[in-house]
């Protein structure tokens, strides 16, 4: 006899979600969630900028210490914040597909600039941006060690974030005057 599936597990309904994961197999729908996806940011005053995605409002600012106002995280936190939400929407994704039953998850993650002068244009060589960055993951569940790290792993390398930061992505930048 075949064990029974959840109703509910780790906030999720794994039949329901099954059953989602399916659908992405009809071209439409793969086509639907593959985007495009928007953001629209728009300056504040000052260091400040408001970013409007579908029906979500965020905010963004720089510390204290360049001269803002220090109210919402930076841009480059919000890069880290998002690698850690879409690592851990992929771990919660296939920890609930295997019937793993998740009591804690936390994902710290930190990085540092190479060659912040660059961002400040007093140096014209090497990558303002982040040089490496770690994600590390602190889990209980109710299974053993390696299944857990198979599980993070397939997080990691199936997080659509964590692998546009991971890889070159072309970005196009364009320009109109108003």
């Amino acid at each position: 006899m075949a064990e029974e599936q959840p109703k509910e597990l780790n906030g999720l309904h794994p039949e329901k979600l099954e059953a989602i994961l399916k659908s992405l197999e009809k071209p439409e729908v793969l086509k639907e969630i593959s985007g495009p996806w928007r953001s629209r940011v728009k300056w504040q005053g000052g260091f400040k900028a408001r970013a409007y995605t579908r029906t979500h409002i965020i905010d963004l600012d720089e510390p204290e210490g360049l001269d803002a106002t220090d109210t919402a995280a930076s841009a480059h936190e919000h890069i880290l914040s998002a690698l850690g939400g879409c690592m851990m929407v992929g771990f919660v994704l296939n920890a609930t597909r295997q019937g793993i039953k998740i009591n804690d998850l936390e994902i710290t993650l930190e990085g540092h600039f190479e060659n912040i002068l660059k961002w400040a244009g007093l140096s014209e060589d090497g990558n303002p941006g982040y040089g490496g960055i770690k994600a590390k993951v602190f889990v209980s569940a109710d299974a053993d060690e390696a299944t857990l790290r198979k599980i993070w792993k397939l997080a990691i390398d199936g997080s659509p974030v964590t692998q546009t930061v991971a890889r070159i992505t072309e970005i196009t930048p364009e320009f109109e005057m108003v």
